[in-house]
């Protein structure tokens, strides 16, 4: 399990670097740059009781979006080691639940690790809405974590019945843009029409948005919903996921 998760840290970190900036400079120049523009046109967002800077709104979407991007690029790479004939030489040496788990617990730390140096740099231009506690580190990392499987755990379903690298990257992007736009990350989701924001409710994203914002920013929310929806996605996911890649043929 260990040299698992070893060669695809190695493998996303030493040897394809190049994609893990491209999706981390993006993330830092919304950041620095676009949310501080849209500051100047967009009024102070009331939510929670409270009124938000659109930066101290948008933080967490941005990590977010970070998460997602990561975790799908990193699940994809199943379907790279089934291409490269890899797959089937790793089987022969570790079972299917050790191949699978370790690329879970792989894409977990690298978006943990990855959302919290983004965390940590963009509380400097939301410093003065930052409120700090205890609970900061749990909620943060349970948002990231979940989201990283749920979205991992989708990559996974993806990479298990499509054939060929065309369709892979197809269904990618189309996954990646309805899940972001139909969310509350962007915008508090009653601003949505009636029937997207209905949807919303029905996307792990709104709720991880409202756990980073709880834990960065302090606002009340119902905390123990959003953990129990994330968990029961997060468990949902998983299960669809092994199940394919339980039946997914491993010669390409």
């Amino acid at each position: 399990m260990r040299r698992l998760i070893y060669r695809n840290l190695r493998t996303t970190y030493d040897l394809r670097p190049h994609l893990f900036f491209s999706l981390l400079l993006p993330t830092l120049i919304y950041i620095f740059i676009i949310s501080l523009a849209y500051n100047k046109i967009v009024k102070p967002i009331p939510m929670y009781d409270r009124y938000l800077s659109y930066s101290a709104f948008f933080v967490p979407a941005a990590i977010l979006i970070n998460t997602l991007q990561l975790s799908i690029l990193c699940g994809s790479m199943l379907w790279t080691d089934k291409y490269n004939g890899m797959l089937e030489q790793i089987l022969s040496f570790s079972s299917r639940a050790e191949y699978f788990l370790s690329r879970v617990l792989s894409i977990v730390i690298i978006s943990s690790s990855t959302a919290i140096t983004l965390g940590l740099l963009s509380t400097t231009i939301i410093k003065d809405e930052v409120s700090l506690s205890y609970a900061t580190p749990f909620l943060f990392l349970y948002a990231v974590v979940m989201s990283s499987i749920i979205f991992a755990s989708l990559s996974f379903c993806v990479s298990a019945v499509v054939k060929t690298p065309d369709k892979l990257t197809m269904f990618n992007r189309m996954i990646t843009t309805p899940i972001i736009a139909i969310s509350g990350i962007f915008y508090p989701p009653e601003y949505l029409p009636p029937l997207i924001s209905e949807i919303a409710k029905f996307n792990p994203l709104t709720y991880a948005a409202n756990l980073i914002r709880a834990s960065l920013l302090g606002i009340q929310v119902n905390t123990a919903f959003q953990i129990a929806t994330l968990t029961l996605f997060s468990g949902a996911m998983l299960i669809i996921a092994y199940i394919l890649f339980r039946k997914m043929d491993v010669a390409y």
